[in-house]
């Protein structure tokens, strides 16, 4: 297995985070509001 490059590292982490992030706040707003369209709409920055 070859070296990672750290910067390479600290950016698949950084987007692997905002991912996650954004998946769960879509999944939070759809339990409380229970509309697909609106909490897309929201999350989607």
């Amino acid at each position: 297995m070859k070296k990672i490059n750290p910067i390479m590292l600290v950016v698949i982490i950084l987007v692997g985070g905002f991912c996650a992030f954004k998946i769960m706040s879509f999944l939070g707003c759809y339990v409380r509001i229970e509309d697909a369209n609106e909490c897309w709409k929201l999350t989607a920055w």
